[in-house]
């Protein structure tokens, strides 16, 4: 069992640059990752690794925490990314997309046979991670793989943040998959058009519904928002910053905020339902950043049964 990083550098076959600009920007890249791996306690040369040309793959030893990757190494991957950008011109400016995954790894001789580290190639071929990378104003974006994040991520694992991520759909080649985008030193902000909006079927108060009183009973509040923590990303601060943003302005700002996960999540679901509409706007921030998941499901049906039953002369 193997932790994979992949990395490429983005545009690097763009018709702005000439062999003597990709020859700087790829031993950036190289002496950028060396150092960076420092973070595990490695250096490249104590790794399997292959050259790409306008990447690399690396197989960590199955003594290297996948976590170590996604905090000490990426920071530092960040930092000289970020060094080589500012004292580069435009054409030797380097963008750097990587995925990570774990599995299984196998030599034959030749090279690497391992399903898992083809797939953090498809990972890295996806849509969303290219964007992301387009947008990020600190030049790197990382993508994670489902078993990395649920293994590794979702777990809070070390020092990783999992409000720091947002759920993708990956479909390259024959792959179709979930995977989870970082981009680090910024805030974990959607690319454009990537948002899917919550089909009004699937939202409880767009079926005929209509939201309680003031004076909803407690116990009913909590209930959602103990659905709430069941989704990693809402018991981390910045993850729930990133929901209130979403919502109206008129809204968030009537929001007394807490830093305590859990008095936090009560205000927000308390303020969302003074307001009409509040409540659908809140659950569509939510599934945006999150998408759907076995969590998200749950928490719409203790929606649909605590703070959305028809009102009592509507009932049977």
């Amino acid at each position: 069992m193997c932790s994979f990083l992949v990395c490429d550098i983005a545009s690097f076959n763009d018709a702005s640059r000439v062999d003597p600009v990709r020859v700087r920007v790829r031993k950036a890249m190289y002496d950028g990752l060396d150092r960076s791996l420092a973070g595990a306690g490695l250096r490249l040369d104590e790794c399997y690794h292959e050259d790409r040309g306008d990447g690399v793959m690396v197989v960590l030893p199955p003594d290297v925490r996948t976590e170590l990757l996604l905090t000490a190494v990426l920071d530092r991957l960040r930092a000289e990314v970020r060094h080589h950008n500012a004292a580069a011109n435009e054409a030797t400016r380097m963008r750097l997309r990587v995925a990570v995954n774990t599995g299984e790894a196998e030599s034959d001789g030749r090279g690497i046979v391992s399903t898992a580290l083809t797939h953090a190639f498809r990972l890295l071929d996806a849509a969303p991670l290219k964007e992301a990378v387009a947008a990020a104003e600190t030049g790197i974006a990382l993508i994670v793989s489902r078993r990395v994040y649920d293994d590794v991520v979702s777990q809070g694992r070390g020092l990783v943040d999992p409000g720091d991520y947002y759920q993708v759909k990956v479909k390259v080649k024959e792959t179709s998959d979930d995977a989870w985008v970082m981009v680090p030193g910024g805030r974990p902000v959607r690319p454009a058009g990537r948002v899917p909006a919550v089909p009004t079927e699937q939202v409880p108060e767009a079926a005929g519904f209509e939201a309680y009183p003031a004076d909803v009973p407690v116990a009913d509040l909590f209930r959602v928002v103990d659905g709430l923590l069941e989704i990693p990303r809402l018991r981390a601060e910045r993850g729930r910053d990133q929901v209130v943003a979403a919502l109206s302005m008129e809204i968030a700002g009537a929001v007394p905020r807490s830093p305590e996960a859990r008095a936090d999540l009560f205000a927000i679901v308390r303020t969302c339902l003074d307001y009409s509409g509040g409540l659908q706007q809140f659950l569509q921030a939510v599934q945006g950043f999150v998408g759907e998941s076995m969590a998200m499901l749950r928490l719409k049906q203790t929606i649909a049964q605590s703070l959305l039953a028809p009102p009592d002369d509507a009932r049977p």
